[in-house]
């Protein structure tokens, strides 16, 4: 059976969350409190820091990422890609929202994460206000290219890493990397099928990892100054051998995307994504 006779078949409402088309919209709902630990990831400040400003980073980012997508969501034709994008949508949606109520829970012990807040939001109004709408879409493209290596890392290539962080963080990070790779052709298929310049995405893409890897390292490094661990070089040393680790594993993943014929689904992981449905969100694909 075909996608599209799929979707005829299926009822309005699975559509509409998108399981029609392997992109279903799930809400989390967790309660972050005190139970979770300051250095909740392998008990490492460092670590634990650079995931946590990643995390402020995501309501105003995954909202960047949907307001690309919007600009030519009226111009998809395709009846799988549109249903893919409003999947798309509720997902990244939801993230934000489940990103919010942890970035809350954090700020109240007096972590300033509502700086990053601030400035990935004056970044936002600065892209939307200088540039075009294929170039925010092609910063989309990008942005979800680098997610989808890190959450198959976490998932399938170094799954001990989600074991490693304290149960609440574990299922968060686990669901949103499962979601980040049920769509991580979409918002590349739109780009694809509606501006298909590959050699401003490839420029792009340049652009985007600088500023990822430098907001990033940055966040981490002004959250540390309260952890009082700055001097812990043991901590530095696993913390700096994990994230160097990633990136020397995940290196070969991400120039492929520099490749003419590059597709997201070229990396096809569709049995890592299978068994963490079922042991994380207890669903059989």
């Amino acid at each position: 059976m075909t996608a599209v006779a799929a979707i005829d078949q299926a009822s309005k409402k699975s559509a509409r969350k998108g399981e029609a088309v392997g992109v279903p919209v799930r809400r989390l709902g967790q309660t972050y409190d005190d139970a979770i630990p300051d250095f909740w990831f392998r008990n490492n400040a460092f670590l634990s820091m650079f995931f946590t400003g990643f995390s402020a980073t995501l309501p105003e980012g995954e909202d960047q990422f949907i307001y690309s997508v919007r600009l030519f969501q009226k111009k998809i034709t395709n009846p799988v890609l549109k249903a893919q994008v409003r999947a798309f949508i509720g997902q990244e949606a939801h993230h934000s929202k489940e990103h919010d109520a942890l970035n809350e829970t954090l700020k109240k012990r007096g972590y300033p994460l509502g700086w990053i807040e601030n400035r990935i939001r004056k970044l936002n109004r600065l892209m939307r206000k200088h540039q075009s709408p294929q170039k925010q879409l092609a910063g989309t493209v990008c942005g979800e290219h680098i997610t989808a290596l890190m959450s198959d890392y976490m998932l399938g290539k170094r799954p001990e890493l989600l074991e490693q962080m304290a149960p609440a963080m574990e299922k968060m990070w686990a669901w949103h990397a499962i979601e980040e790779t049920e769509h991580k052709g979409v918002a590349f298929d739109v780009y694809d099928q509606l501006v298909g310049d590959r050699n401003l995405l490839r420029r792009t893409m340049m652009e985007v990892t600088f500023f990822f890897l430098i907001l990033n390292t940055t966040h981490a490094l002004a959250l540390m100054r309260q952890t009082g661990q700055m001097k812990n070089w043991r901590m530095w040393r696993e913390a700096l051998g994990v994230l160097g680790r990633m990136g020397r594993e995940l290196r070969a993943d991400y120039m492929d995307f520099y490749r003419k014929d590059y597709h997201p689904w070229q990396h096809d992981n569709r049995d890592v994504l299978a068994a963490a449905r079922k042991k994380y969100l207890g669903e059989d694909s």
